[in-house]
C-alpha cells in the first residue's frame, strides 16, 4: 500500500504504526467502493418531428414543453442522472442529480442551469422511517411529469400546465400504511407549466415568500377485488408562483386529485386528472379535467386516449374565457431493446379563440417521437 512521506517518517519516529495506517487506509478504500457499487449512471436521449396544422389562431398546442415546433425536427432533450438510492438502515443516506442538455433545458427556468434534480437522501428513524429530499425536486401533486420517459404521451395536458413542476427545498414522505403514503414540503416557489424558479421570492425587505403543500396517496387493498390496483391521489401547494407579474405575484394555490382505476376489460386502464389553479388576491383561476385510457394490445404496442376540458382563466395567456377541449390519440411501440418510439395525433378546439370571430377554432398536431434509454 502507497504511503506519502510524512508517514512513513512519522512510523520511523515511532509516532504512528504502519499497520494502524494501512488499516486505516483500508477502511477508506473500502468506503469509496462500497459507494462506487452502489453509485448508477441512467438517463434518456428524446427526438422528435412535430407538425402543426389547421387554424393556428387562438390554439395552445402545448406539442413540447414551451411552444410548438411546426413542421420541424427536435432534440428535446438528453437527460442524464447520477445516484446512488438510500439502503434499508435507520440513517440511510442517498442522493441524485439529474441534468438537462438540449433546447427543453430552457424550460426548467433555472437561469441557464442544466440541473433539473440534484437532491441529498436522508432517512430519519421516526417511526416506520421519515424519508427526506433536501436540494432540487419534483412536485408532489400531477398525473404527468416532466420527464418524456415518464408520460404515456409526448405531449402535455392543460392540467400539468397549470401545476407546479420542481421545487427547491425540502419534501418529505412517510408511509403510514401499506397502502397509505404522506407526503409535504417547503419550497422557494411554485411555479408552474414545467418552470421552477431557484431563488426565493419577497414581497418586501427580508419577508421571504415559500412555498408549501401536502399529498396524500391512497392505494386499495387487495379486499376490494378488481378495485384491488386502485390508487387515490389529493394533493395541495400554495406558495408565490415567481412569474414578474404584478396580478400573480402575490402567490396561487393548487388543488390536485387524480386516480388510477383499473376496468373490467383486460388490459385496459383508466385516469382521471382534476387541476385547480387560483391566483391569490382575487386573481384569476383556471381549472381542467382529463379522462386517461391505455390499452395493451401486446407486450410491444400500447394504445393510449386523453381527453381534457380546460377551463381559462388567463393563467395559460391564451386570452380571457378561452376554454378548450382537447383529444389526443397515442399509440407507444417498443421494437427495439431500450427505445420508445410513438406516434401522436392531438386536437385543440379552443372557444371563441380568435379575438375577431365568434367562431370556435382548432389546432391539430402530430408528432412523432424516439426515446432512447439507458
Amino acid at each position: 500500500m502507497k504511503m506519502n512521506k510524512w508517514t512513513v517518517g512519522l512510523a520511523a519516529a515511532g509516532v504512528v504504526s504502519l499497520s494502524s495506517v494501512a488499516q486505516a487506509q483500508e477502511a477508506a478504500a473500502n468506503a469509496v467502493q462500497t459507494k462506487l457499487a452502489t453509485t448508477s449512471l441512467s438517463g434518456y436521449v428524446s427526438t422528435s418531428y412535430n407538425w402543426v396544422t389547421g387554424n393556428n389562431v387562438g390554439a395552445n398546442t402545448n406539442a413540447r414543453l414551451g411552444a410548438a415546433e411546426n413542421d420541424a425536427f427536435s432534440l428535446d432533450v438528453v437527460s442524464v442522472s447520477l445516484g446512488s438510492p438510500m439502503g434499508s438502515g435507520e440513517w440511510a443516506t442517498g442522493y441524485n442529480v439529474q441534468l438537462w442538455l438540449g433546447p427543453d433545458q430552457a424550460n426548467l427556468a433555472n437561469g441557464g442551469n442544466e440541473v433539473k434534480n440534484a437532491y441529498v437522501e436522508l432517512r430519519v428513524p421516526v417511526g416506520s422511517g421519515l424519508d427526506l429530499q433536501v436540494g432540487r425536486f419534483d412536485t408532489i401533486i400531477g398525473y404527468e411529469g416532466i420527464d418524456y420517459n415518464s408520460n404515456p404521451f409526448y405531449s402535455h395536458s392543460y392540467g400539468f400546465d397549470i401545476e407546479p413542476t420542481l421545487h427547491t427545498g425540502i419534501k418529505a414522505t412517510y408511509q403510514l400504511a401499506d397502502e397509505v403514503s404522506v407526503s409535504a414540503l417547503i419550497a422557494n416557489t411554485a411555479m408552474s407549466g414545467g418552470n421552477a424558479a431557484n431563488n426565493p421570492t419577497t414581497d418586501g425587505p427580508g419577508q421571504s415568500n415559500k412555498a408549501y403543500g401536502i399529498a396524500a396517496t391512497i392505494g386499495a387493498p387487495d379486499s376490494f377485488g378488481a378495485l384491488a390496483d386502485a390508487e387515490l391521489t389529493i394533493g395541495y401547494i400554495n406558495g408565490n408562483d415567481d412569474t414578474g407579474n404584478t396580478d400573480k405575484g402575490h402567490g396561487a394555490q393548487n388543488l390536485y386529485v387524480g386516480a388510477s382505476i383499473p376496468t373490467p376489460i383486460e388490459n385496459l386502464s383508466a385516469g382521471i386528472a382534476w387541476d385547480v389553479r387560483k391566483e391569490a388576491g382575487g386573481g384569476t383561476s383556471d381549472s381542467s379535467v382529463g379522462l386517461y385510457l391505455a390499452y395493451k394490445v401486446n407486450d410491444q404496442l400500447t394504445a393510449n386516449v386523453r381527453v381534457e376540458r380546460y377551463n381559462d382563466g388567463d393563467g395559460l395567456s391564451m386570452g380571457p374565457g378561452d376554454d378548450a377541449w382537447d383529444f389526443t390519440l397515442g399509440a407507444n411501440y417498443s421494437l427495439w431493446d431500450g427505445v420508445t418510439t410513438r406516434a401522436e395525433w392531438r386536437t385543440t378546439i379552443t372557444d371563441n379563440g380568435n379575438a375577431s370571430s365568434t367562431a370556435d377554432q382548432s389546432t391539430s398536431q402530430i408528432a412523432l417521437n424516439v426515446i432512447y434509454e439507458f
